[in-house]
């Protein structure tokens, strides 16, 4: 900055070169070297048997937490905490109950937000940072610790029971691109890959893409994305999951040769299952002669939760099914 003839100060005085080719260059190295750290990444994932290994690990590990009714308690510091909370926030829109937790925070009472069967995913780019590394000894010994890292061989990743690799060669490490140590390409890789693990966790937990759609729907009804599913969902055709009697709802089991215990089972329900392998409607029970025997349900046509309503179906009664099990019943 300058001191004009009035004495105010010109501030738009630049410290140092601002020419059109000058800012391009350091713009364009940027963003290369930024696409040379994913492509980087590609490669491990895609070849490196002992990354895909301790990767796998990860996922089956936080798989488990979250089987058993536990949680994915995410810690960084700096700019690895920013990528904390993304990561925390994204988990959550895929119905993976995941929260942030700041490591001082934690040592002045937060650490009460740990509960048994939680998993503690750590994120540092070094593996070394001083403020996780002071609440190591205040984590109970039987939370699993899982460490996101560009420097797996450190002492956070020798104190985990899986490190994921965000590791890249030293010719892509900020202070060898240009000279300061600011997180640009470290940053970009922990959350590449932090990205993947939260979607590679979604399709686990949710095998079935239009179920994961209708999730993340229904936990993001505002702005674009929401309007957006709300749009989808309107012009949607409906599937048999949206239009069937749920079989646990609707259709009561019986045993055949007992009438009070076909009785009990029609109480309230659509359908009556009869030794297992008949179906029959609730209101033929009543005045039921040898005659109305029900539908055999090994003969009965069988279409899937996901497959759009059939409008050639007509006058038929179909069983719904999910992986090869019975979930409902849909009278055309």
């Amino acid at each position: 900055m300058h001191k004009m003839a009035n004495g105010s100060l010109n501030l738009l005085t630049p410290p140092g070169e601002t020419s059109p080719s000058v800012i391009m260059s350091t713009t364009s190295t940027i963003i290369k070297s930024q696409a040379m750290t994913l492509s980087h990444l590609d490669t491990l994932y895609s070849t490196d048997a002992a990354t895909q290994s301790s990767y796998i690990s990860a996922i089956q590990i936080m798989h488990n937490s979250l089987l058993s009714g536990g949680k994915i308690v995410l810690v960084g510091m700096g700019k690895s905490g920013k990528i904390a909370d993304k990561l925390c926030a994204t988990m959550n829109s895929l119905c993976i109950h995941a929260t942030t937790l700041h490591p001082c925070d934690a040592l002045h009472g937060d650490l009460g937000i740990v509960r048994p069967g939680d998993i503690l995913f750590m994120i540092t780019a070094s593996g070394a940072t001083p403020e996780i590394l002071q609440l190591m000894p205040h984590v109970p010994a039987s939370m699993p610790r899982i460490l996101l890292t560009c420097k797996p061989d450190s002492p956070l990743g020798h104190m985990s029971a899986a490190v994921v690799s965000a590791a890249i060669p030293n010719a892509l490490n900020e202070r060898e691109l240009y000279g300061v140590p600011a997180p640009t390409t470290t940053t970009t890789a922990c959350l590449a890959v932090g990205d993947a693990i939260c979607i590679t966790l979604s399709e686990i937990i949710t095998a079935e893409r239009e179920e994961r759609k209708q999730n993340f729907g229904r936990y993001h009804p505002g702005g674009a994305i929401g309007n957006a599913y709300k749009d989808e969902e309107a012009v949607a055709k409906p599937t048999y999951k949206d239009v069937m009697d749920l079989w646990t709802d609707q259709v009561g089991q019986a045993d055949d040769s007992d009438e009070l215990s076909i009785l009990r089972a029609a109480a309230g329900r659509r359908w009556v299952c009869l030794g297992g392998k008949r179906l029959l409607r609730s209101t033929e029970i009543v005045g039921r002669s040898s005659s109305v025997a029900g539908l055999s349900i090994d003969k009965m046509k069988r279409v899937s939760v996901r497959d759009e309503v059939d409008p050639h179906y007509t006058n038929d009664v179909l069983l719904v099914v999910k992986d090869h099990i019975i979930v409902g019943v849909y009278e055309s």
